[in-house]
């Protein structure tokens, strides 16, 4: 049984997905070097939990659209979206957080002028 309804969700849903799992996979980084100040292996971090948020919200998204909708475009859509919204998780997160302070200027230097 064909509905305008049931085409509409299986037009929309990869879009859907896709956004959802970018909003998922860019928290996580965010949050992660966004709170923490010091540390090698934030952004690895970050980008790893990231990557397992986005892949599991993909997950439950092929589940629960499953019988509305084409599994692979989503499948496609969330991978996508989980592979490169940590980047930009990141970003945001690098673009907003202060930079190092002004270095204090030594005995020696005070004196070389």
């Amino acid at each position: 049984m064909h509905s305008y309804v049931s085409s509409l969700v299986s037009d929309v849903s990869p879009g859907l997905a896709l956004a959802v799992v970018a909003l998922l996979a860019a928290v996580p980084p965010y949050l992660a070097l966004c709170q923490s100040a010091r540390g090698r292996a934030r952004s690895a971090v970050g980008y790893l939990l990231g990557l397992a948020t986005g892949l599991a919200a993909t997950v439950v998204s092929v589940v629960a659209l499953r019988a509305h909708a084409d599994a692979q475009a989503i499948v496609a859509a969330g991978f996508l979206a989980s592979f490169f919204s940590p980047f930009v998780g990141m970003l945001r997160a690098k673009w907003r957080r202060k930079g190092r302070p002004a270095r204090r200027r030594t005995v020696a230097e005070g004196f070389s002028r």
